[in-house]
């Protein structure tokens, strides 16, 4: 202290220095600098602010609020069916699938299982019921008695010539025949497909007339195909198609009575040798889909499937499956040096006039399910309008 008295400058610097010092602590360096009559030191160089967090890609709480727009939802659809995967009807109905994407924007994805790969053929119509399938495609055959109003199409000798326009005839029945409708509540109907005009084909012996069949063991389906045939004497047996080839080739079968894509998609040609190509009969088939599956759908895609479904799905399956198989498997047949044979016209008449009884016992059987001849009077005169 005596020398700071000796020397009051030094204690005067000392004491701004001591006072720099706490006031730089507390941040007031310049406040102090100017209050002691020094200017104000400049400020010190501010460091580098850090960049913003990047942003989190978590999903957000629960409740809390996100301004990125909302996903639509999609679906994805199980259909089964029992043909190859290679079949004409297995492309057709995947193009029809991948329509239905197109037209819901990716929002509805159909996914085939082809080859009885997810259900066999002959529970095709429970497995969509029970919600083991999301759609399927129903040979009604398959199901005796339980669409009987709709197995006015089997009758023999319709005189449907083609598959698209016979199942444009079937959707016309069931859009008039309110219980045809009542026989498919059960399910979505989507659409009705037809087969192609099934005719005689035969192993070993040909049918030329009509008395060729008597005895024969033939794979026919349907009320209609089988009065008839036993009407003839022959013995009709229900079979599923993926046990044709073998049938036929031990002997089980004699012949079959089917279309070209089904005898092209599954290599009968192989077994059989004789095709007496007269159209014989026809089958009803669906496409469905299981009740609450549709129920769960917004009703923008159920309009794309509904205007995609009825005689739209009809037409497609029939012109490109059934339709285009019918030339490629007559030309198919020669070429492997298989016979064809084509009923002279009174031959033709004689299985018109056969069938009429036929058509006539169905009414009768049909009798406390439904009116019977109402639904074979409507497709009738369905088939001819749309045959016009």
């Amino acid at each position: 202290m005596a020398t700071e008295e000796r020397n009051p400058q030094i204690s005067r610097r000392r004491f701004l220095t001591w006072g720099a010092a706490i006031a730089a602590s507390a941040g007031l360096a310049p406040l102090l600098a100017a209050g002691c009559g020094g200017s104000a030191a400049p400020a010190a160089t501010a460091a580098p602010t850090k960049a913003p967090a990047a942003a989190s890609t978590s999903a957000p709480a629960a409740g809390a609020a996100t301004s990125q727009p909302a996903v639509a939802p999609t679906y994805t659809l199980k259909f089964t069916h029992h043909e190859p995967a290679n079949s004409k009807f297995a492309v057709a109905i995947d193009k029809w699938a991948n329509e239905v994407n197109q037209k819901t924007g990716g929002k509805v994805k159909i996914q085939t299982y082809p080859a009885e790969t997810l259900a066999k053929g002959t529970d095709a119509f429970p497995a969509v019921q029970n919600g083991i399938a999301d759609m399927g495609w129903v040979i009604v055959a398959f199901f005796p008695g339980r669409f009987p109003l709709t197995e006015a199409y089997s009758m023999p000798v319709l005189g449907v010539k083609s598959s698209s326009t016979g199942a444009q005839a079937l959707w016309d029945l069931y859009s008039q025949n309110q219980e045809v409708q009542k026989e498919w509540s059960a399910v979505h109907l989507v659409g009705f497909t037809s087969s192609g005009p099934q005719f005689i084909a035969t192993s070993k012996k040909p049918v030329r007339t009509m008395d060729d069949v008597k005895g024969l063991k033939l794979r026919v389906a349907g009320f209609g195909g089988t009065a008839l045939f036993k009407n003839l004497g022959a013995s009709p047996i229900n079979m599923a198609p993926p046990d044709f080839y073998d049938s036929l080739s031990k002997g089980v079968l004699d012949g079959i009575v089917f279309d070209w894509q089904g005898i092209n998609s599954s290599r009968l040609y192989e077994v059989l040798n004789y095709a007496s190509t007269m159209p014989v009969i026809m089958q009803p088939q669906a496409v469905i889909m299981n009740s609450a599956k549709w129920n769960s759908l917004p009703p923008d895609i159920q309009k794309v499937i509904t205007d995609l479904g009825g005689k739209y799905l009809g037409k497609l399956v029939g012109t490109e499956a059934f339709d285009a198989a019918d030339a490629e498997g007559v030309d198919n047949f020669k070429k492997l040096n298989k016979e064809i044979i084509t009923f002279s016209a009174d031959e033709q008449k004689k299985w018109s006039d056969a069938a009429k009884p036929v058509w006539k016992d169905w009414v009768a059987s049909v009798q406390g399910k439904g009116d019977g001849q109402k639904a074979l009077d409507q497709l009738v005169a369905a088939i001819a309008d749309e045959q016009k």
